[in-house]
């Protein structure tokens, strides 16, 4: 068993994968180590193909072969369909983010062991697993499974808290990246397209200085004035809250996914002159990220969304995930284009009250505490909208693909 500061070196490394997906295979390799687990996954379910959703790994421990886990999936999808939809049932409460043993999956080990899909993993040498959510907004997205052998058995004691210690920092990384990184396979490719993205983004050493920011980042230093780079090259927040607010985070990794399978709430918002706007911002650490070419590089990376900017996102998927009415969708709509209350009430010839009374119900209903907290929310349904399609291309991009 790993100690603290085991727990705490894997931690700097989930970060690290935020930025280069490529890293998820070694960080979970790490995280089983922890656990003396068999493997470990992080997986979606795809609700898109016609013949119905389906279970896909996204990343997995290094020691588990590819077609084998594709072989897996394919013959026993409706299996697994059922079993995570057990395991999400008993992990939806609240925000932190609790792994759920394999004993919620039938009355008795017997009968669990009667499963096709138990039969095939004990084939394999799994014998007890585990699951978790990781994203409670996005229910389909982000989840962590750990499968063990007969041997170790099921995680307890040091080893279950140490799963739990690293598992909101997964969900924190994986959420950030999702507006960034996680759009991109190509490693080489990251720094590219990072201009081409609508969400600021700067790194910064240990000691705040500015190694690198994207052009949107740049334009929110020209035009929105947040933040300035002091005679040392160091990033300076003009506002004493948000000072004392990013220096808690760069602190410590330890300071870092409070807020469980919500992160998004970890945000801290920088007020803008337009009512009810703000800059959301969420940084996470980097510690040795291959990115920069320096393999003693510590630092952070800072990620900026300008909540006054006009986004266009999928309110339908978002009405249905949080059972908006069709007045709300139209609600939510109009927020995503940076309208203010007054503007949205001129527009829908409503009173402000209702208009105000709406946004409310609009913000309970996705447990959002402000409008920057619902526009953030939006971006982990379609990342792709902070793609600037503006931004000439300039070749570089064509080795760039999606998921």
């Amino acid at each position: 068993m790993q100690d603290n500061q085991g727990v705490d070196r894997v931690i700097l490394s989930i970060y690290d994968a935020a930025v280069e997906p490529d890293r998820w295979p070694e960080v979970l390799d790490r995280i089983a180590k922890l656990a003396d687990a068999r493997g470990a996954f992080i997986f979606d379910i795809d609700t898109s193909p016609r013949e119905g959703p389906r279970v896909g790994a996204t990343y997995h421990t290094t020691n588990y072969e590819r077609p084998l886990i594709e072989a897996y999936l394919k013959a026993h999808n409706e299996e697994e369909l059922r079993d995570q939809a057990t395991f999400a049932a008993f992990s939806r409460s609240g925000d932190q983010v609790e792994l759920v043993p394999d004993t919620v999956l039938a009355p008795s080990r017997q009968e669990l062991m009667q499963h096709a899909n138990a039969q095939t993993m004990a084939s394999y040498g799994i014998h007890h697993r585990a699951g978790a959510l990781l994203n409670k907004d996005h229910y389909y997205s982000d989840r962590f499974a750990v499968q063990f052998s007969q041997r170790a058995g099921p995680p307890s004691g040091d080893r279950l808290r140490a799963l739990h210690a690293v598992m909101p920092h997964i969900a924190k990384a994986l959420n950030v990246g999702r507006h960034t990184s996680r759009q991109f396979t190509a490693r080489h490719a990251i720094l590219d397209v990072f201009d081409l993205l609508r969400i600021g983004i700067c790194i910064v050493t240990a000691s705040g200085e500015v190694v690198m920011a994207n052009k949107e980042f740049e334009r929110q230093l020209d035009e929105v004035g947040a933040f300035r780079v002091d005679h040392t090259k160091r990033l300076v927040a003009r506002n004493e809250s948000v000072r004392l607010e990013l220096s808690n985070l760069f602190a410590s990794a330890g300071n870092h996914g409070k807020f469980g399978a919500r992160p998004r709430k970890e945000a801290i918002l920088h007020p803008l002159e337009q009512e009810g706007m703000a800059l959301c911002l969420e940084v996470t650490p980097l510690f040795m990220p291959d990115m920069l070419g320096e393999r003693a590089f510590s630092g952070f990376a800072l990620f900026s969304l300008d909540t006054s900017q006009t986004y266009n996102i999928d309110t339908s998927f978002l009405a249905q995930a949080f059972s908006l009415t069709k007045s709300e969708e139209a609600i939510l709509s109009m927020l995503a284009e940076g309208l203010t209350n007054a503007q949205i009430s001129e527009r829908r010839d409503r009173s402000l009250e209702t208009v105000s009374s709406q946004v409310k119900t609009v913000l309970a209903k996705t447990m959002s505490q402000n409008r920057t907290q619902l526009i953030r929310l939006a971006t982990e349904f379609n990342p792709r909208m902070f793609v600037d399609q503006t931004v000439p291309h300039t070749g570089d991009e064509e080795q760039v693909h999606t998921k």
